[in-house]
């Protein structure tokens, strides 16, 4: 699957809500059951922004200094709802989210003290499976909570670094641009999240936040090429630095 560009984030997001209001019934905020007293499936869609960044887990080296910031990307995707009581009920979601960081990297190479730039681009398949409880049970408006469990499988990564050593006189540049085949294709993550829903359009329209926190660790890249004249770039190999993905997401759907 091609990856989607931070700059394409707002046209699929607004072609997915304009789908999805096209598509929408009006229905309850509640989750109310059919007329026969068996429960009503709920279909929805939603899309929005992701911020992710990687966490660490075992100290860091006291040599290095890390500077890390967000990568933007999109979060889009489908939802069942499969009510259990009218306040609560499971919620199934297959999403396409754009996970990642950027980080600068201080280093000292060859008695050089050098920042490193570094970028890691992860795009998951998430399958959440989600416990879903509703506080109110107005018509008119709903507040509810999400929490559970997601899996997900790598679709699409990136590894990329850019940096020079230079000691006065000459400059050598350092470089890498990959893909992280190396690194784990699946993910496993705890997720939470608060929604608030509306009538519009003639549907429920949500508003929601989600926070997904990996629970294992993967081993990231750091490795870097050399160029020497005319040769071949020489490979300076580092150990992997385990990372756990983490990951804001605000979205907007509607469910019918």
């Amino acid at each position: 699957m091609a990856r989607i560009s931070d700059g394409s984030a707002t046209g699929l997001i607004v072609l997915a809500l304009c789908l999805a209001a096209a598509v929408a019934a009006a229905e309850p905020s509640a989750l109310q059951p059919d007329d026969d007293g068996l429960p009503r499936v709920h279909f929805g869609f939603k899309a929005g922004l992701a911020l992710a960044q990687h966490q660490g887990t075992e100290p860091r080296e006291p040599e290095y200094t890390v500077s890390s910031t967000m990568r933007r990307g999109v979060a889009a995707g489908v939802f069942m709802i499969l009510p259990v009581t009218r306040r609560f009920g499971l919620q199934q979601e297959i999403l396409y989210v754009q996970k990642g960081s950027h980080q600068d990297i201080g280093v000292t190479i060859l008695d050089i003290p050098t920042v490193l730039e570094v970028t890691y681009e992860q795009d998951y398949l998430e399958i959440p499976l989600l416990l879903r409880y509703h506080w109110l049970l107005k018509r008119d408006r709903n507040l509810y909570t999400l929490g559970g469990f997601a899996f997900g499988l790598k679709i699409h990564d990136r590894y990329r670094l850019s940096g020079s050593v230079s000691d006065g006189t000459e400059t050598v540049t350092l470089s890498a641009d990959d893909d992280m085949s190396e690194v784990d294709i699946f993910d496993f993550a705890f997720t939470y999240g608060v929604g608030v829903e509306f009538p519009a359009l003639g549907g429920q329209f949500l508003v929601e936040y989600r926070f997904d926190l990996s629970l294992g660790a993967l081993p990231l890249p750091t490795y870097a090429y050399v160029p020497f004249g005319d040769e071949e770039p020489i490979l300076v190999d580092n150990d992997p630095v385990p990372l756990r993905n983490q990951c804001h997401m605000v979205m907007l759907g509607v469910r019918f």
